[in-house]
């Protein structure tokens, strides 16, 4: 059982939002996908609301809708990537949640990042060819914040053995 919302935090591609399915199926909790209630909230998509509104102002309506959320019973909450990374929002999490960091490799990220860049503001101008190269200079910027979640869960090639962990991590109950 859920004691706490758990927030699902890492770099974009990190499966925050397909991990985040599966473990409120598990635990039969709501998920929630803060980019998903943003653009519901806002009526049109968070690249839109980039153009419009610029990174500034994207980052005060994601941190509006994240503490919005804490009004709801405890579920799971897949963040945006750079979510903790601004204003208070990781020791908010924190204090309000669980957090828990997919910590996924590079390489890894980069072949789940490709075919969908242009849909993300942050990576839609940058060439194929550098892409690696630069999700290792962002999330090298991200990892001390990420790092600062309560748990931390390495991606692994056993996909029912890491969702026990994550169960594990959000509930604080062991299977072993």
């Amino acid at each position: 059982m859920l004691k706490k919302t758990c927030f699902l935090l890492g770099f974009m591609g990190s499966g925050k939002t397909y991990w985040g399915h599966r473990l409120s199926e598990r635990l039969k909790v709501a998920f929630v996908d803060l980019d998903d209630v943003i653009e519901n909230g806002e009526q049109c998509s968070i690249e839109t609301i980039f153009l419009q509104a610029g990174a500034d102002g994207f980052r005060q309506l994601e941190r509006q809708y994240l503490r919005e959320l804490a009004l709801y019973p405890p579920r799971i909450i897949a963040t945006g990537g750079g979510t903790p990374c601004f204003f208070d929002n990781m020791d908010w999490m924190n204090a309000h949640g669980t957090t828990i960091y997919l910590d996924v490799p590079v390489p890894v990220l980069a072949t789940r990042l490709r075919a969908n860049r242009a849909t993300r503001p942050l990576l839609k101008d940058v060439p194929e060819r550098g892409l690696e190269v630069y999700i290792g200079c962002l999330l090298e910027q991200r990892e001390p914040v990420y790092r600062s979640a309560r748990i931390v869960v390495q991606l692994e090639d056993d996909a029912d053995s890491f969702l026990e962990k994550l169960e594990e991590s959000a509930t604080g109950i062991s299977r072993a």
